[in-house]
């Protein structure tokens, strides 16, 4: 489930090609601190929302497409700095840019409605009969984000190495199309996918 491709994964990648593996692993704790946010309103019974209520589910799917379709047309728009950037500054590391990316993973990871299946469904069938403690639900959610952080190490890493191969300015321009169309692909889907009681 951590493996399979989605929003993301996909700024993650963005951001790891555009300013360095540093940014990279600072959106993946924006991300960590996302999946908390969801299992701390699973926790409350906030998250349920989401899937009971069509509004609130809308809600956060328009945020969440409406972000990612905001990353897509910033990373066209700056196509000539991505290469530029990969060239030039390997590793770009100031507070604001760092606060960007963190930034960036925290919103896609908090306004994505299907991150509340994994914490209101999958996650409950791990429990023991009757629920288990609150214990037992921090030891899960802690477990599923480690393995999600790990991955995405993984992923950072490898995207790391390939941006220093793809350091020319043409290839770096072409991937900031490729990355600005996938992310506008995942905005849009997200925006047009549908709800949990359809």
């Amino acid at each position: 489930m951590v493996a399979a491709p989605g929003p993301s994964f996909m700024v993650l990648v963005n951001e790891t090609l555009r300013f360095g593996r540093g940014a990279g692993l600072v959106t993946i704790l924006g991300s960590s601190t996302g999946l908390l946010m969801w299992a701390a309103t699973s926790a409350l019974g906030l998250a349920a929302l989401t899937q009971t209520s069509p509004l609130v589910f809308t809600i956060f799917k328009l945020a969440g497409a409406v972000y990612l379709c905001y990353l897509a047309v910033t990373t066209v728009r700056n196509r000539r700095n991505f290469g530029r950037q990969q060239a030039e500054e390997p590793e770009e590391s100031s507070a604001g840019s760092l606060w960007r990316s963190y930034r960036s993973g925290l919103v896609t990871s908090a306004a994505n409605p299907k991150m509340a299946t994994v914490y209101l469904a999958l996650i409950p069938q791990f429990l023991p009969v009757g629920g288990g403690t609150p214990a037992d639900v921090i030891t899960l959610t802690g477990v599923q984000i480690m393995i999600s952080a790990c991955w995405y190490a993984v992923v950072v890493t490898l995207v790391g190495l390939a941006r220093k191969l793809l350091a020319r300015p043409a290839v770096g321009v072409a991937l900031a199309w490729v990355s600005g169309v996938v992310l506008l692909l995942l905005g849009l889907r997200t925006a047009v996918m549908t709800g949990p009681m359809a």
